[in-house]
C-alpha cells in the first residue's frame, strides 16, 4: 500500500498531528482468511486508520478529527488511567496502543459493546503487524469483555451466533480453553457458523491458541479444503509482523510443482 506523510489540527489542543495517509486503495487480492473473519492481505496496515496527537494524546480516526469532542470525553484523554495507556510504550508498540486508547474514547461515546468488540479484534491485528504481542493480549481481553456484555445485554445486532462464536475463537487464542469450549457449546449447530465452530472445537480440545489462516473463508473451510478430511483444513499461523502474502503459500500440499 502506497502512501504518504500529512499532518491534521487536533481538535483539543490543535497541535499538528502526523499521520499515514493512503494514496491508493489496499490491496484488494484475498490470499487468505483468518479464524476471526480477517481477510489478508486487505485487512493488513490497519495502523493508517488512527491518529494520535503526540501533546494531549487525543486518538481517533484520522476522518473523525474534525468531530467534537463531547466534555465527559475529554475529562477521559486528560485522565490518568488514559495516559498511563501510552506509558513507557514507543515507536510500533506506542502506534499499537492508539488502538487501546481509540476503544477507550469509543466506550466513553456510548458505542455498542458488539461494535467494540470486533473494534477490539481489529486492533489486535494491528498489533500482532506491530510486533506487539503484549498489546495485542490486551486488545484481545477487551474484545472478550465487550463480545461478552453484548451477549448478556441482547446487544448483538441480530446476530448472537457471530459473537458467540467470535467468543470462542478469541477465548482459543487467550488460551481460556474451558471458556471457549463454553461458547461453542452455546452456539450449537447454527447453521451460519457450523464449519467455522467445528474446527475450533478440534483446536480447542488440543489446546491449540495459534492464530490460523487459509484461502478459504472460514463458513467455506470444510466444503473447499482438500485436506478437511471431514474436520480439519490445512492452515498456516500468522507470525508477527507478517504483512505480506501470496498464492503459494496457501497450496494444499498436492498443488506444489514437483
Amino acid at each position: 500500500m502506497d502512501s504518504s506523510s500529512a499532518v491534521i489540527d487536533c481538535p483539543l489542543c490543535l497541535s499538528e498531528v502526523p499521520y499515514t495517509r493512503k494514496t491508493e486503495p489496499r490491496n484488494s487480492t484475498v490470499y487468505g482468511y483468518g479464524l476471526d473473519f480477517r481477510i489478508v492481505p486487505r485487512d493488513c496496515n490497519l495502523s493508517v486508520e488512527l491518529a494520535t496527537c503526540p501533546n494531549c494524546l487525543f486518538t481517533s480516526r484520522v476522518e473523525d478529527f474534525r468531530r467534537r469532542v463531547p466534555g465527559h470525553v475529554q475529562d477521559l484523554i486528560r485522565s490518568r488511567e488514559y495516559v498511563k495507556m501510552f506509558k513507557s510504550h514507543e515507536d510500533e508498540a506506542y502506534s499499537a496502543r492508539s488502538w487501546l486508547a481509540h476503544l477507550s474514547i469509543l466506550e466513553a461515546r456510548g458505542l455498542n459493546p458488539r461494535d467494540l468488540g470486533v473494534i477490539s479484534i481489529k486492533g489486535s491485528w494491528v498489533a500482532r503487524e506491530l510486533e506487539s504481542l503484549s498489546t495485542e493480549a490486551e486488545l484481545l481481553k477487551a474484545a472478550d469483555c465487550f463480545l461478552d456484555d453484548a451477549l448478556r445485554r441482547g446487544l448483538t445486532k441480530g446476530d448472537p451466533g457471530m459473537v458467540m462464536y467470535l467468543l470462542g475463537e478469541i477465548n482459543r487464542r487467550r488460551g481460556e480453553f474451558l471458556r471457549a469450549r463454553e461458547m461453542l457449546t452455546f452456539l450449537g449447530n447454527n447453521p451460519r457458523y457450523r464449519y467455522p465452530a467445528l474446527l475450533l472445537t478440534v483446536l480447542v480440545e488440543e489446546e491449540d491458541s495459534t492464530p490460523y489462516w487459509s484461502r478459504h473463508a472460514p463458513d467455506q473451510m470444510e466444503q473447499h479444503s482438500p485436506r478437511f478430511k471431514g474436520l480439519f483444513p490445512s492452515l498456516r499461523s500468522i507470525p508477527p509482523g507478517k504483512t505480506e502474502f501470496f498464492p503459494d503459500e496457501l497450496s494444499e500440499p498436492s498443488e506444489q510443482p514437483d
